[in-house]
């Protein structure tokens, strides 16, 4: 049996049979397209260094806007590590090639970072010529350096961070990852094979280099030849390259940052580009003569009909017919597309059957959790009544009991005697208070909930009239922003709310003059609202315990309350998926912010 020639060998016998009489005339095309590849090169790596100098130049600026931003946050002038280093962590993730963000105050010790390391906060700058210059008031972007927390190479972007008062009180750094630049530079930045990308600083120090990223770091000591091509206005250069292939250069600066781009492509691949035009022009000019007719006509022929074939079985692929079995014929390479195609059909067989047993069982143990979740929800119903029922029955009557040996045995007992009765009856009353609050806390995350638009301006004014009823002889001011508009479930909002300004009522009790406020702040297009008070205040250093159950801020000789407040307004505002945060200060009021997304 005879073995069919393969496409390859079909092409060879064609190009021996054009090429003879077809090479005097390639020598006359290839010199003058060289010329005209070479402008084009020159042109195209031109482009290349401006558009790379312009992305660097973006991400630059972009980096400074972060800064100032982050420099005004709330969190970062007051120095507050605790609210810097989770604010500084949800901003990374959308800073690529970033390491990290952080900041320091004047004395140069760290105070927040983006990356958790136990190590950051031992961290000191004073010694960074970037912080130097920062806390002298600039922008700056600071030399190449090792980063003390990565250990990797970096350039610190840094500014200062100003008080209300424009004094310098610290420093916000973002340092480049100049590992993921030139990978970044190397893989996603040009297009044209073999070309590559060097930036240098001010100092002449290599920050990015594609083609030998060793290089990062050291001095760039390159000796730029300048050369004359024709048609071409900007600047251009070549050198030799650690290989021995002589390399045109083109240079872009990034505007004011002190750095520049060098773009190089080897000089070669103007002539390679010029000598496949060449090949493709001979060809086109002998496919007038007729034997080339009459070979493209047959090759053609039997190529159209094979493709037709292909094309039928991507189109019943396509169409979801896995059964559908490819046959070719003619050329070793068309038999073994056929074979590579039936083969893929086959393992996307395969692959189908297999999902489908994959989601049926997944459908299956979706179902089974589902029946268990239920099932688990109403026994945590179950148990919850059985709290209520069977421990508030025994606290009522430890309750009667004792007041009914007040009332009844009261002369019989001493002055001892009695102060423990009444001890007894007031604990059990508290007891009850709790239960019942862990009670009414626990059915907080389960019952409807529908979000709707509410008036939280009018119903703040309702909730503190109801208080002021109760207190007629107190001087109360209250601030309540107007036309404050919140989508939330009316009846939870108006339990976190009642809670809230419960409490700034409760803890204003001792001032003379109380002050109340309710209003909303808007900080990158989310609104934050917040309820104010001048009261005792609290110490921020145990804002931990602030809402857990049970856990008072105060003595209860000072402050009656069950310590489940807080806590129910945590629950609340997480089933809104929001979150709730406080600022005080002892004897110097209390403010508390919370956010209901959706």
């Amino acid at each position: 049996m005879t073995r069919a020639l393969s496409i390859k060998q079909k092409f060879i016998v064609m190009i021996v049979i054009l090429v003879l009489p077809t090479v005097a005339i390639s020598f006359w095309h290839y010199f003058d397209i060289v010329k005209k590849q070479t402008v084009e090169v020159a042109h195209h790596n031109q482009d290349l260094a401006s558009s790379v100098a312009a992305k660097l130049d973006n991400l630059i600026a972009e980096t400074f806007s972060l800064i100032r931003t982050v420099s005004a946050h709330p969190a970062v002038l007051a120095g507050n590590s605790a609210e810097i280093d989770p604010l500084f962590a949800k901003l990374l993730p959308s800073f690529p090639l970033r390491l990290n963000i952080l900041a320091a105050d004047r004395n140069g010790n760290n105070i927040g970072s983006a990356v958790p390391d136990p190590q950051a906060r031992s961290l000191n700058y004073l010694d960074r010529e970037w912080f130097c210059r920062a806390r002298s008031g600039m922008e700056v972007i600071g030399n190449i350096h090792s980063s003390k927390m990565f250990k990797r190479a970096a350039v610190m972007m840094a500014a200062p961070v100003c008080n209300g008062n424009g004094k310098i009180v610290g420093v916000v750094g973002v340092p480049f990852d100049l590992r993921k630049l030139n990978a970044v530079m190397a893989t996603s930045w040009h297009k044209r094979p073999q070309t590559s990308l060097v930036v240098v600083d001010s100092n002449g120090m290599v920050l990015v280099d594609t083609e030998e990223p060793g290089m990062v770091g050291s001095k760039f000591s390159k000796n730029l030849v300048p050369c004359n091509i024709a048609a071409v206005d900007s600047p251009h250069y070549h050198w030799v390259d650690s290989k021995g292939i002589e390399r045109l250069v083109s240079v872009a600066p990034v505007d004011g940052r002190g750095w520049t781009v060098i773009a190089t492509i080897p000089l070669s691949k103007a002539r390679e580009l010029a000598l496949s035009i060449s090949r493709v022009s001979l060809l086109v000019s002998f496919s007038a003569g007729l034997m080339a007719m009459m070979l493209a006509w047959w090759f053609g022929r039997t190529m159209i009909r094979e493709m037709k074939e292909l094309l039928t079985g991507m189109g019943e692929i396509e169409r979801g017919n896995l059964e559908y079995s490819m046959k070719l014929s003619g050329t070793a390479e068309l038999e073994h597309v056929a074979e590579s195609f039936n083969e893929m059909a086959e393992r996307l067989r395969r692959s189908e059957a297999e999902l489908r047993a994959l989601n049926a069982e997944l459908e299956q143990r979706v179902t089974k959790r589902t029946i268990q979740l239920e099932h688990a929800n109403k026994e945590l119903e179950s148990f919850s009544y059985s709290v209520s029922h069977d421990l508030n029955a025994p606290l009522r009557r430890l309750a009667g009991f004792s007041r009914v040996l007040l009332e009844d045995y009261g002369e019989r007992l001493d002055d001892e005697g009695q102060r423990i009765a009444e001890r007894i009856e007031h604990a059990s009353q508290q007891m009850a208070e709790m239960v019942n609050g862990m009670l009414n806390l626990s059915r907080l995350s389960r019952g409807d909930f529908r979000r709707q638009t509410v008036d939280l301006s009018a119903m703040s004014r309702e909730i503190l009239n109801g208080l002021a009823g109760c207190c007629p002889e107190r001087r109360v001011h209250s601030d309540i922003a107007d036309n404050i508009r919140i989508d939330a479930d009316p009846s939870l909002l108006r339990v976190l709310m009642e809670n809230l300004l419960g409490n700034a009522w409760k803890y204003t009790r001792t001032r003379e003059q109380a002050e109340i406020a309710v209003g909303v702040l808007n900080q990158g297009g989310q609104k934050i609202f917040f309820v104010r008070d001048n009261g005792v205040g609290f110490d921020l250093s145990r804002a931990d315990r602030l809402f857990t159950p049970f856990q008072r801020m105060h003595r209860e000789e000072e402050f009656e309350g069950d310590g489940i407040g807080l806590a129910t307004v945590q629950r609340i505002v997480h089933r809104h998926g929001g979150r709730v945060w406080a600022e005080a200060a002892v004897d110097e009021g209390a403010t508390f912010f919370f956010t209901l997304e959706g």
